[in-house]
């Protein structure tokens, strides 16, 4: 379920940084463009994505359109360092291993830019739903784009969502193995459980020709104590020396058999594999956003109505529907906030 799945696009960007520097408007001085990005990244506006964020936080500009559920940059400026490989210290003793010489350690050529986004793919497949979210991107954060992947390898001479959007393709890395946290509706047990026919195919193939060459031995094992007038052991040793003729016929067929079975079965499960899960209903973001709205809304009515009698609560009722008007996509929660607006409730 690669990329895409669930009615979610799950997109993954490494972007090579730039090595090179800069010149400084001031003489003799230069800036690289792993400190430009980074500084860049710290000033991006987050919004208001938690209960202490300022009241006038700018908003995020991922909040610009209606695709983006969860987005973040990040600056990788190597891989972490899990420290040194152990091994046994008897054999380490025992062939004058040094513990104290440094092993490799493994390094990036570049500085990265990691850009990780889940957005709405509902209804497309996965290379239009990613053209359709960079052609979204550039047009409500162009600039912001621009002073971020400008830092980056490639990213010279990019001016339209087209180019963007080929940018991003360059540099993606397939999500093999995707979160998502929305019920798959429509996928029953029966469709998630994969079943065993495929292994037992190949189960069967390898049974099948060892069953096979096992009965010609045993055949052969009578024939040859009919007719011979030897002992035992002269008997075993010819019919020994008859199995191994009889599986150097029998046992490349038998692995022939196996390893196309196995070929099988493997590819089955990688077909079935491919296929996206279904889309949860009620997945999409302004969706999501009038639910998350409707929920602390409802929240504060309950707390607010404790102990009205029913004339009372009835009444208070009928002005929050009135006011939240829940078959209704508007009002709702602000995209990038984590309180949703207070309404004050209308007759």
């Amino acid at each position: 379920m690669p990329n895409l799945d669930g009615g979610h696009y799950f997109l993954t960007v490494l972007a090579p940084v730039r090595v090179d520097t800069m010149v400084d408007r001031i003489v003799g001085h230069s800036l690289s463009h792993a400190q430009l990005l980074v500084q860049k990244l710290a000033l991006l506006p987050t919004g208001r994505q938690t209960a202490v964020s300022p009241p006038g936080a700018p908003p995020s500009p991922f909040a610009a359109n209606t695709l983006n559920h969860f987005a973040r940059f990040a600056f990788i400026s190597g891989p972490h360092f899990n420290g040194r490989v152990s091994g046994d210290a008897i054999v380490a003793a025992a062939t004058s291993l040094d513990p104290l010489k440094a092993q490799p350690v493994d390094q990036f050529p570049t500085p990265y830019l990691l850009f990780a986004a889940e957005f709405d793919g509902q209804g497309k497949d996965a290379p239009t739903a990613l053209r359709d979210y960079a052609e979204a991107l550039w047009a409500t954060m162009r600039q912001d784009l621009q002073d971020v992947f400008g830092h980056c390898v490639g990213f010279e001479g990019i001016e339209t969502a087209e180019r963007f959007h080929h940018y991003l393709r360059r540099c993606q890395v397939e999500t093999t193995v995707p979160f998502n946290d929305y019920w798959a509706h429509g996928l029953s047990a029966a469709a998630a459980k994969p079943p065993i026919w495929p292994a037992a195919l190949a189960g069967g193939a390898f049974l099948l020709g060892f069953v096979v060459w096992l009965l010609a031995a045993i055949v052969h094992g009578f024939e040859l104590r009919a007719a011979a007038h030897r002992p035992v052991a002269g008997w075993l040793a010819r019919w020994v020396a008859r199995a191994v003729a009889d599986g150097v016929v029998i046992l490349p067929i038998l692995a022939v058999l196996t390893g196309l079975a196995l070929w099988y079965a493997v590819a089955w499960v990688y077909r079935r594999a491919r296929p996206p899960f279904p889309t949860a209903p009620g997945s999409d973001l302004r969706t999501i956003l009038k639910a998350l709205f409707l929920q602390q809304r409802f929240t504060e009515l309950a707390i607010e109505t404790q102990g009205l009698d029913d004339a009372a609560l009835h009444a208070r009722f009928g002005d929050f529907l009135a006011a939240v008007r829940p078959d209704q996509a508007a009002p709702a929660q602000v995209a990038g906030e984590c309180h949703a607006a207070i309404l004050e409730p209308t007759a």
